[in-house]
């Protein structure tokens, strides 16, 4: 099953909206605000090689583009644990050689600036892991002087749990991470590296505000650094791992995860 996606109708009473109509009204003047929920199906992606499997992009109901990267392990829409609402997105790596991604980037008309990045969130359970300091990562993608003609400054803000001394993650509930909220640490991958030693490793609010930070051998990140879309990914090194991600939060998007 290919990867499909709707974008819900939130009037008085009303479910996902079909497309016809008000709704098809409403939806539009969502899109046109920013502030929408996207019901994601269909994600199935297996590959237990040690060879990176990457699917081609779907577009989505709101003109992203999503895909996926599979090695040592699964990434699958399935009903997930107790405590979910209608679905989740599970991530299984295999072994540390598991490598899980699920990218979406954005249309230009969904672009907004990093100084914007006010929601960044999810909902995530961990069914079973080799360590106790790894949930899913949420890496953002970024153009660095917004112009969209130049792309040799481009790359990722990484946020991994294990830099936010937030002690021993916790297995089998439902949990919530607050990214933006709560102002996590993030490192950047730039250049063909990973810059995720300190002083490298800086809050959001760091990389976001009118000043900026600019790693080592990375490139400058600040307020007016425009966000290109988002990946979930898991494993490189990790281990063993089965988790549930929901409720992804970018921006004023919320992507809601379901069979």
């Amino acid at each position: 099953m290919a990867i499909q996606s709707t974008i819900e109708y939130e009037g008085p009473g009303e479910g996902v909206g079909n497309g016809n109509g008000k709704a098809l009204g409403h939806i539009k003047q969502a899109m046109a605000d920013g502030v929408y929920t996207m019901d994601i199906t269909g994600i199935d992606a297996t590959n237990h090689g040690s060879v990176d499997a990457v699917t081609p992009p779907t577009t989505l109901a709101d003109g992203s583009m999503m895909n996926t990267e599979v090695r040592a392990g699964h990434i699958a829409s399935v009903a997930g644990p107790a405590g979910g609402e209608g679905g989740s997105l599970m991530l299984e790596t295999d072994s540390s050689n598991g490598r899980l991604r699920v990218n979406d980037a954005f249309s230009s008309a969904q672009q907004f600036k990093l100084g914007d990045l006010h929601d960044l969130s999810f909902d995530y359970n961990i069914e079973s892991s080799d360590r106790a300091d790894v949930i899913p990562v949420i890496r953002v993608a970024i153009d660095a002087d917004g112009n969209l003609a130049t792309t040799s400054d481009r790359g990722e803000l990484v946020f991994e749990y294990a830099y936010q001394n937030l002690g021993s993650t916790q297995t089998g509930s439902w949990q919530h991470a607050d990214l933006a909220g709560d102002d996590w640490n993030a490192w950047q991958r730039s250049n063909g590296a990973n810059h995720d030693v300190y002083p490298d490793i800086q809050h959001l609010s760091n990389w976001s505000d009118a000043d900026g930070y600019t790693p080592a051998g990375g490139i400058h990140f600040d307020a007016n650094s425009v966000v290109l879309g988002w990946s979930i990914a898991l494993g490189s090194g990790n281990g063993t791992d089965v988790m549930y991600l929901d409720n992804l939060h970018v921006g004023g998007v919320t992507y809601d995860f379901a069979i």
